[in-house]
């Protein structure tokens, strides 16, 4: 399963990449979500406290497999 099904972007012209991306520069700004949208749908993903580096940087491909 990848990240786009797992985060339900399946239909989104979103990268893989650019969705870790995007989520990192919200971490990083201290965000609580992240908003994908396109002009037919909108998804807001709500991001935890918990410090997810680690699985974003070793573990990006694990639902890929």
């Amino acid at each position: 399963m990848t990240m786009k099904k797992l985060l339900g972007l399946e239909s989104f012209p979103f990268t893989e990449e650019e969705i870790v991306q995007r989520i990192r520069d919200a971490q990083r700004n201290h965000l609580k979500e992240v908003v994908f949208s396109t002009p037919n749908r909108k998804i807001t993903i709500t991001l935890g406290d918990i410090n997810p580096a680690g699985m974003m940087r070793e573990y990006w491909d694990y639902y890929a497999k």
